[in-house]
């Protein structure tokens, strides 16, 4: 075996393998749902011609802002439907190429602070993980924003000039805020690390924090400038009470005080580990590293932990939390366990995880959803319907008798116009998603498509309606 060959060869099969779990079953595996609908149906009008709207009824909504995700998601998702036509595949292609920039990124900011073996053991962590892959592969905002938020990190590591650091880590700061709205905890991050660096009067710390500040939200709030003119009036202070502050249905801190058995879960189990690995890890390292970066990385950990309380519990809003962890738990794993028994508990991590996700656990196959387009491009495209699944809008031919019914209120301040049909278009049947209750309470006029989806009746008193017209 050639010395270069044998030398990085942990690294080749790292590679190889993030390579199969990016690119396998890229259109069914994991199964589109409800986001990852709506955001391609954006890229798809901007890609066909449009703008950038998302088609809701009759109307478009203009630069969306209930997305919550930017043009760093939907550029490149139009650009590749564009180039290869719609389907899930071409819209995620996007997906896979910041999925590896996440994972080579990673690597390198892994290696710069706990050193190469660490790196490796790290990043297997990272790729065999089926929350990463699977949250990755579809059109969503959380890899994307955590893959400028890595190369923020890095940046503000590696660079040397105060002010040339904060402005490289700045504008990737602010490219991970503009990729998915929850990532503006970095400005917290950074607030904590600037007032340490200041009670420690690190001067050029605190130079190149409040550059890279400045410059994170300078990045971001043009963005959010232009969507907020097509905003509805008092809309961010409704969407901040109820997703963020626990306003309306949502208690603060609801996951510890109306579900707090989903703790119990392997996978929250499984980031409990993590916390111990990484804090020791944290604790092993902080002389490799700058202070401020690690401050920034300890204080998202924190942040991004307190939001998954303060929301539905969806692992997913853990992730990035879990990810961060990972450049520390090698090392702190060796700390606490020594190098063999660490050795030993990462490399059943990652078996067990690989396996998992080999097994296509922790997410559903999309063929269902597949034979449901199928269905209806071939023997319902000259019937009006309303289609209340947006994963399955975005894929249908543009057909004026079909239009999108947002089936659940996706933002608080959704105009009428957008959510409720005309009078005229009401008595129409609807495609969507429905439980056993629903099937038996449809009965035989309901109508499947393909698993779970089917063609349900109109609302009840369209008949009567009907009946007293003719």
């Amino acid at each position: 075996m050639p010395p270069h060959l044998r030398r990085f060869l942990p690294e080749y099969l790292l590679g190889l393998t993030a390579l199969f779990f990016f690119s396998r079953e890229l259109g069914t595996f994991p199964n589109a749902w409800i986001d990852e609908g709506l955001f391609i149906m954006t890229a798809r009008h901007l890609a066909e011609g449009g703008s950038y709207g998302i088609p809701l009824l009759n109307d478009i909504w203009y630069y969306p802002y209930f997305l919550a995700v930017g043009p760093t998601v939907i550029l490149p998702t139009a650009l590749s439907i564009a180039l290869f036509g719609i389907s899930i595949e071409a819209a995620r292609a996007p997906m896979v190429l910041y999925l590896i920039l996440t994972t080579v990124t990673f690597y390198l900011l892994a290696k710069r602070i706990a050193g190469r073996n660490a790196a490796r053991w790290s990043t297997a962590l990272l790729v065999t993980l089926s929350a990463f892959v699977n949250t990755g592969k579809p059109v969503l905002g959380e890899v994307p924003a955590f893959a400028f938020l890595i190369l923020g990190l890095l940046a503000y590591e590696a660079i040397e000039r105060p002010v040339k650091r904060g402005v490289f880590a700045g504008v990737l700061f602010g490219l991970s805020f503009l990729s998915k709205l929850t990532f503006g905890l970095i400005l917290p991050a950074l607030g904590v690390a600037w007032i340490i660096a200041l009670v420690r009067k690190k001067w050029s710390e605190v130079l190149a924090l409040t550059t890279a500040g400045i410059l994170t939200v300078a990045v971001y709030l043009p963005w959010r400038l232009v969507e907020a003119a097509h905003t509805p009036l008092g809309s961010l202070n409704e969407e901040i009470s109820e997703f963020v502050l626990g306003g309306g249905d949502m208690p603060i801190f609801y996951v510890l005080r109306e579900n707090a058995g989903i703790l119990l879960r392997m996978p929250y189990l499984a980031f409990g580990l993590m916390i111990v690995f990484g804090a020791a890890g944290m604790a092993a390292l902080r002389n490799r590293m700058r202070t401020s970066t690690l401050v920034m990385i300890a204080s998202l950990i924190v942040l991004f932990g307190g939001y998954f309380l303060n929301s539905y519990g969806w692992y997913r809003h853990l992730l990035p939390a879990t990810l961060l962890l990972f450049l520390f738990v090698p090392a702190g794993a060796v700390r606490l366990l020594g190098q063999k028994a660490a050795a030993l508990i990462l490399g059943m991590i990652i078996l067990f995880q690989g396996l998992w996700q080999l097994d296509h656990r922790g997410s559903g196959l999309g063929t269902e959803l597949q034979r449901s387009v199928a269905t209806l491009i071939a023997e319902y495209q000259n019937e009006e319907l309303f289609i209340e699944e947006s994963e399955i809008f975005a894929q249908l031919p543009r057909n004026p008798r079909l239009l999108f019914l947002v089936r659940d209120r996706v933002s608080p301040t959704m105009p009428e116009e957008y959510r409720i049909p005309r009078p005229e278009q009401r008595c129409r049947r609807r495609v969507r998603k429905v439980n056993v209750e629903e099937i038996t309470t449809y009965g035989d006029r309901a109508v499947q498509l393909g698993g779970s989806y089917y063609v349900v009746p109109m609302p009840d008193d369209c008949n009567a309606i009907r009946s007293r017209d003719s």
